[in-house]
């Protein structure tokens, strides 16, 4: 298939629904987050046990990534990406219908291991472009993804305080159905060259996190990044809840608002995946959260501290993973779903354990304990880099190399 056929078959149209597509899926696995209470008290289940709904649907999602996200490499994407869009629909409006909280955890799981369309749709895009548009056209992409993160938490509520976690739930189905249709008739056909077994699929994901170093550096910048995101966020409503501010939920929920706005100011990072030097672009973006986290525990008692770090942070972590996934789909063609799906369950890896560390390290020791978590975890991928690099390596290299020109030059002399 030559170029220019390749690039009309996304047009603008459709790549702009697909980026609203990937915000929707990727939302599906936050709105329980803010409805929790709601559907906890729904259910007479203590606080403590409802954590339960998160983690399976977050446990669902993980197992997804890893076992069905690489079947693009086997079947047809197109086909995948509506029937998980379809599946994603029914076990939501499934959860709506159960009678015990048992029954929701359960499906909640099932719905969370069906929400994969996603890092689906960004593989089908990104083999089926020609490679001088790939950044860009997955940076849009990616910016649904990371604004689904966001708008999850936003809409969830929103929507729940006016109709109910219920509602929220049946509103998100009916809309995931209605794009499936529209998909059916409108996705091109996936071109991309198919592996003949799942069975060798899965094998082959080990020797290839292996073979990749590109992969398994944008997983340490990824899960890192992801890990410091979420550190952030889920510390958020602690801070803003307690003094000095004693906001109340629906103003904590408007600081979505500038997270979105945050990861919107960094489309243009797409872009930057075509340069020579693109990890160093990765190392400005961690940089960048890592001066937001210094400056929090410096100033977190000032609002325009808290709305300063809220958006710049995003900005940050967008950037990170445009970089990391335009870098990723460099790499070969036919490997693009399982490359994916490395890439994505360390990424969601990372983000569980700052979820965990945040609550955790809040509790215990304060905004200052957030800034050194946080601080600590991006220093680690800093030191990966360094290491993996042989930056270490070479200064000594270079130092050697210095004296013993030096040597040569006496001795001549």
């Amino acid at each position: 298939m030559n170029r220019d056929l390749k690039n009309k078959n996304f047009s603008n149209k459709l790549l702009l629904i697909l980026s609203v597509i990937c915000a929707i899926i990727v939302a599906n696995l936050y709105y329980d987050q803010v409805l929790l209470t709601n559907i906890s008290n729904d259910f007479f289940v203590p606080a403590s046990s409802s954590g339960k709904l998160i983690t399976a649907i977050q446990i669902g999602y993980t197992i997804g990534l890893l076992f069905i996200v690489p079947l693009g490499d086997r079947y047809s994407r197109k086909h995948l990406i509506i029937l998980s869009i379809i599946c994603s629909a029914v076990l939501l409006y499934l959860m709506t219908l159960a009678s015990t909280f048992n029954l929701i955890v359960i499906i909640g799981f099932f719905m969370g291991l069906s929400s994969v369309s996603a890092q689906l749709i960004i593989p089908f895009v990104s083999s089926n472009i020609s490679s001088e548009k790939r950044g860009v056209i997955v940076g849009h992409l990616l910016t649904g993804v990371f604004l689904g993160v966001l708008l999850g938490r936003v809409l969830g509520g929103v929507v729940g305080q006016l109709f109910g976690w219920r509602g929220v739930h049946e509103f998100a189905a009916i809309i995931l159905l209605i794009f499936a249709v529209y998909l059916y008739y409108s996705l091109p056909s996936d071109n991309v060259k198919k592996e003949s077994s799942y069975k060798n699929i899965i094998l082959s994901l080990p020797p290839l996190l292996k073979k990749e170093k590109v992969l398994r550096e944008t997983i340490v910048f990824g899960a890192a990044a992801f890990c410091a995101f979420n550190i952030f966020w889920v510390s958020l409503s602690f801070i803003l809840e307690g003094s000095p501010y004693n906001y109340g939920s629906a103003i904590v929920g408007l600081f979505g608002f500038l997270g979105i706005a945050g990861a919107l100011a960094a489309g243009f990072s797409g872009k930057l995946t075509n340069s020579k030097n693109v990890s160093l672009w990765n190392l400005l973006a961690l940089a960048i959260m890592f001066i937001s986290f210094l400056i929090l525990g410096m100033g977190w008692s000032k609002l325009i501290i808290i709305i300063f770090i809220t958006f710049i942070l995003d900005v940050g972590s967008r950037m990170n993973m445009s970089l990391n996934q335009g870098r990723i789909y460099k790499l070969s063609l036919q490997n693009h779903s399982r490359l994916n799906s490395l890439y994505m369950v360390g990424y969601y890896l990372g983000g569980s354990l700052g979820s965990w560390i945040s609550t955790y390290v809040y509790h215990s020791f304060g905004v200052k304990g957030i800034t050194m978590a946080s601080c600590t975890i991006l220093l680690l991928a800093y030191i990966y880099y360094l290491i993996t690099n042989n930056i270490f390596n070479r200064k000594n290299s270079i130092k050697s190399s210095n004296i013993i020109s030096t040597k040569n030059e006496t001795v001549h002399q």
